[in-house]
């Protein structure tokens, strides 16, 4: 028997909001966690968001329309640009403002 209309848009606003308890398909429930489990230490904390980028990166390809997977990607990747010293995004966002004589 096919889901009722109250339910099917139970499962829409709580997926839109994150909470993925009531989804059947998406994105999430088959996201691959890759090869760090979740019990596993963190002794290379660079290593460890590169990691993360990548499944985010796979989870965003399959679900383009998650805003949640976007930002959470998002905010990885600008601490991996973070991590790499004065050429990351900091050093950008600082070059951008002399140039522009807001420094």
């Amino acid at each position: 028997m096919a889901d009722s209309e109250a339910l099917r848009s139970r499962r829409s606003r709580a997926h839109r909001r994150g909470d993925h308890s009531l989804c059947v398909r998406c994105a999430v429930l088959r996201a691959d966690p890759g090869t760090v489990g979740a019990a596993d230490p963190v002794t290379d904390a660079a290593q460890g968001l590169r990691v993360l980028a990548g499944q985010l990166t796979a989870a965003y390809g399959i679900d383009q329309g998650n805003a949640l997977l976007a930002r959470e990607l998002r905010m990885t990747l600008q601490a991996l640009l973070a991590g790499q010293g004065s050429g990351g995004m900091d050093g950008d966002l600082a070059g951008l403002f002399a140039e522009l004589g807001a420094s």
